[in-house]
């Protein structure tokens, strides 16, 4: 267990790799680090599984990884993991102390399971299967209000993408939740809910390089929920021209400083 000091951001590590050697988690904490926040680690499947589960450490912001295990499952660190997300939306709003005191609560941001974990806080029963595999470099388009973060309403382009389960377009039915990005295969890529929870589908974090290291290592996984490797590949190669350098500044770094 790590110790209580308080972090700058506490990342949220489930049971997702890039690729072999490399998990989700790595990449976005070299991404935070280079913008000079400090980070700490909480392991979901193993510091909630067991009956000695703890809350992580006092931080600004918490950010919630990628991962393979669907929020349907009833292994005990995935209901324990829906529970902490369900405790860290209420503080962020708020709705009770939490361990910031008076100050205002913290920053919750998920990406891709991370913010499927967001939406079945919210709402239970928000998480759907698609017809198919999403992987590859793919478009979004806003759906949303005008982004402050980005001083206008261009939105964001390319996005790396690869999920097989996707978020009810019915989650905006919760008072306060903004569908910000969406697409002609995934109606709900990002979402809001209030100022301080944010959730994408797709991964921020990752480069063109490493959708392609993903896609190599993940071809079964691909082929399995219908998705075709080959293509995703293609896209990464047509497309990664258009993959914004700071992504990643502009959807979570930016929500982490205000």
């Amino acid at each position: 267990m790590e110790t209580s000091m308080p972090v700058d951001v506490q990342i949220c590590v489930a049971d997702g790799l890039i690729y072999e050697g490399l998990d989700y988690a790595d990449r976005i904490e070299q991404r935070l680090t280079r913008a000079g926040l400090t980070c700490g680690r909480l392991d979901l499947q193993t510091d909630l599984a067991g009956e000695a589960a703890h809350r992580p450490r006092p931080a600004l912001a918490y950010v919630f990884t990628g991962g393979q295990t669907s929020v349907h499952s009833d292994a005990a660190w995935m209901r324990r993991t829906i529970e902490l997300m369900r405790t860290l939306i209420a503080e962020a709003h708020g709705m009770h102390g939490g361990a910031g005191g008076d100050g205002p609560g913290p920053v919750v941001i998920g990406v891709c399971l991370g913010s499927q974990l967001i939406a079945e806080a919210l709402r239970s029963d928000s998480i759907i299967d698609t017809s198919g595999i999403e992987v590859g470099l793919t478009a979004v388009t806003r759906v949303g209000a005008s982004d402050r973060r980005t001083g206008g309403d261009e939105g964001i382009g390319f996005v790396p993408s690869f999920h097989y389960q996707a978020i009810s377009p019915r989650i905006e039915e919760v008072d306060g939740v903004c569908i910000e990005y969406g697409n002609g295969h995934t109606s709900v890529q990002a979402l809001s809910y209030g100022e301080r929870v944010f959730g994408c589908q797709f991964h921020p974090e990752l480069t063109a390089d490493d959708m392609r290291r993903l896609i190599d290592f993940n071809k079964d996984v691909i082929t399995r929920w219908n998705g075709d490797a080959a293509a995703a590949r293609w896209s990464v190669e047509e497309y990664q021209d258009k993959l914004s350098d700071d992504l990643f500044d502009r959807l979570v770094i930016d929500r982490i400083r205000v």
